[in-house]
């Protein structure tokens, strides 16, 4: 099982859900849930599960839980730039 950690800057209460690039070498994701009782957090999980095809329970947000900038580790059996794969998805 391998770990790759990720950096994001995530921005809650957006329209819509998506990858919008890379700023300040983070992934900038903006998402619909609102930041209240860990929802967009929540939200930010099954969004990149549902990106990469990770299961939720292998992603986690290890610092910035109350932050826009947050860090989260992805366990993952496969060899692949979750990076790439989720800006260019």
């Amino acid at each position: 099982m391998k770990t790759e950690t990720i950096k994001l800057i995530v921005k809650p209460n957006s329209t819509v859900s998506g990858v919008y690039g890379i700023y300040m070498n983070r992934i900038k994701i903006k998402l619909a849930a609102v930041p209240e009782k860990g929802k967009a957090n929540k939200e930010l999980i099954k969004f990149i599960s549902g990106k990469t095809g990770i299961p939720k329970k292998n992603i986690k947000i290890i610092a910035g839980e109350k932050s826009i900038y947050k860090e989260i580790s992805i366990k993952s059996d496969k060899d692949l730039n979750l990076t790439s794969r989720l800006v260019s998805s």
